[in-house]
Formats: C-alpha cells, sequence, structure tokens
C-alpha cells in the first residue's frame, strides 16, 4: 500500500474487523473516594501551569495560586465547609483572596463539595458562573483506531515537547509570548515522571495531542486523568482527536489506574460523542464562580 496524501482521513482495511463504539462491558460507577480524587486531581493539574496547590484544613479549602495569573490559575478548589458555616466562610475567603490582591474564585464540584448544593448558594449570594465542563470516565481500554500507514504515534520527549506546546497553544488561543516557558515546563514534568504526553503525526507534521497525568493517590489510588486533548485546525474530524484519546486512556490504564477520566464542554457535541464512543461516560459537572464587586 502506498502512503497516502497529507491530509487524508486515515483508512481502515477491509480485512479488519469491524469496530464496536460501545464496549461491552458492565459499567461501575466512581466511588466516593473516587469522585473526590478526581477533584483534587483536576486542581493539582493546574501546578503542570505553574500554579502552587496550598491545603487549608482551617479554611476548608485547597488553594490553587500563580500570582498576578488571574482566575484560571488563582482560586479555590475542593471545598469542604461544615453545614451551617457558608456564610462565615464564605466571607473570610472573599476577604482572605481581596486582601492578596485577586479577586475571589472558586471551583464547584457538583454532588462533591460540601455543602452539595454550593453552586446554588453562590448565586444566590451574587456570585457570578464564568466556565463549567462535565467530567466524563472510562474503566475499560478502548480500540486504537487503525493507523494509516502515513500516521505516527509517539510520546513526547524533550525534543518533540515544542510541537506538543504548539499545538496546544494555537488549538486552546494561549499566549504565544509564554510558549518556550510552557515547553520548558512540559520539558520538565515529562522528566520527573509527572505526566506523559503523546503526539500524532501525518507525514511527519503534528496534527494531535493529549496528555496524561498520573493519580498521585491523595484521595484514592488508581485515578488518571487526560488533558489538553487537540487537533490541528485543519485536520479535524478526521478521527486523530479519536485516535490519541484512544492511546492516551489505554496508556493510563495499562499503568495501572483503575479510572480515567477527562474535562468536556458539554456544548462541544462533536467531542462529547467522540468521548462516549470510546466508553467514557458522565460523573459530575464541576464550574467555577467569581465574587461580585463588594
Amino acid at each position: 500500500m502506498s502512503d497516502p496524501a497529507p491530509g487524508s482521513a486515515p483508512r481502515r482495511p477491509a480485512t479488519a474487523r469491524a469496530r464496536r463504539d460501545a464496549p461491552d462491558h458492565d459499567v461501575v460507577p466512581p466511588t466516593e473516594d473516587e469522585r473526590e480524587a478526581i477533584e483534587r486531581q483536576q486542581a493539582e493539574i493546574a501546578t503542570t501551569a505553574g500554579a502552587g496547590l496550598f491545603d487549608d484544613p482551617d479554611s476548608g479549602v485547597v488553594w490553587v495560586r500563580a500570582p498576578g495569573r488571574g482566575p484560571a490559575l488563582n482560586y479555590a478548589a475542593c471545598i469542604r465547609w461544615p453545614e451551617g458555616s457558608f456564610a462565615d466562610r464564605l466571607a473570610a475567603l472573599e476577604g482572605r483572596m481581596r486582601s492578596e490582591g485577586e479577586w475571589p474564585v472558586m471551583t464547584v464540584a457538583e454532588g462533591v463539595n460540601q455543602p452539595t448544593d454550593l453552586a446554588d448558594r453562590l448565586a444566590a449570594a451574587g456570585w457570578v458562573r464564568l466556565a463549567g465542563e462535565r467530567i466524563m470516565w472510562n474503566r475499560h481500554p478502548p480500540t486504537v483506531p487503525h493507523l494509516d500507514p502515513g500516521l505516527r504515534v509517539e510520546a513526547v520527549t524533550q525534543r518533540s515537547a515544542h510541537d506538543c506546546v504548539e499545538l496546544e497553544t494555537a488549538a486552546f488561543g494561549l499566549p504565544a509570548e509564554r510558549l518556550d516557558e510552557r515547553a520548558e515546563r512540559l520539558v520538565g514534568a515529562l522528566a520527573a515522571g509527572e505526566l506523559r504526553a503523546f503526539l500524532v503525526r501525518l507525514a511527519g507534521e503534528p496534527v494531535a495531542s493529549a496528555r496524561l497525568v498520573p493519580g498521585t493517590g491523595v484521595a484514592a489510588p488508581g485515578v488518571a486523568a487526560l488533558s489538553a486533548i487537540n487537533v490541528t485546525a485543519g485536520q479535524r474530524r478526521r478521527g486523530y482527536g479519536r485516535l490519541v484519546t484512544a492511546v492516551a486512556t489505554r496508556a493510563g490504564l495499562a499503568t495501572g489506574h483503575k479510572l480515567v477520566w477527562l474535562s468536556v464542554d458539554e456544548a462541544n457535541t462533536a467531542a462529547v460523542g467522540v468521548y462516549r464512543g470510546l466508553g467514557f461516560a458522565p460523573a459530575f459537572s464541576w464550574s467555577r464562580w467569581a465574587a461580585p464587586s463588594r
């Protein structure tokens, strides 16, 4: 078979067995410990972008901090507030963040935080919802789509980290002036074993990538995260996102994790369809909220 023309979609040989998008297995939902581990790991992922993570049992939160980097990297997470303490705790959180020169922001994990109706209480207090997505999970390795001869999947290394970050920068509209800094952080995280990354090339050119963040076992062992899944704009809807997600998911499960999760905007129906086809199921929603001006 001759190599395909650059930009062509991957082909399956006529002899390939039919693929089942819906895996045939028993569905075991995430346990409470696993849901808490996902919540914690979602906050920990911010450390790969340069934020610090600080447990504060007295305040009942985990602080994500990167001074001067805005609400995406400065917020309270993993909220655990006893019943009846909401008003006092919220006032204390607002006062502390404002005194530190940061706008008060927190992330809410639906049904995981305490109180469980935290989002409703924030809305009633005048807080504004900034963003939110759906966490999806998978326990079973999906089928890897057939590789066209022109496609190559590789683990990201120090030499290819810049290619990976270039894809992420374009896909997510990140500031180009921080590209070298992000590439340096990726190299450091790879060397430290804090994450793995995968790159798909078509005729030698990078077209898709994804990151796999191993679990730390803070709340429960065996939970790994997928993040920064992306496909270059000119190559979307050709199966490359499915390919890199399948490879990263299998790698996560093959390294001893019991569950792999990711976060997706529910309005992105194409991505949701891909993830459901690979066996991912909804777990809980998260949202980020900002305080009003006082």
